[in-house]
């Protein structure tokens, strides 16, 4: 398996977490809180995981440096 594979599942792993906790959430709070704010809650967390995923398949696999 080469680095550029494994930081692809790493960020897919990160990303699939973000999924979960989505979904979760929105469990959770079904009645508590209105749609709307549900929903807002939800695209920041998957923003958020988006971002920590791509972080992490940076840090697995670095873009070449440019000369």
């Amino acid at each position: 398996m080469t680095q550029k594979q494994t930081a692809e599942i790493a960020s897919l792993c990160v990303f699939g977490v973000g999924l979960v906790g989505v979904y979760l959430l929105a469990r959770t709070l079904k009645g508590e809180f209105s749609d709307f704010m549900i929903a807002l809650m939800a695209t920041l967390m998957f923003v958020a995981f988006y971002v920590l995923g791509q972080w992490v398949k940076r840090r697995i696999n670095p873009p070449p440096t440019v000369k």
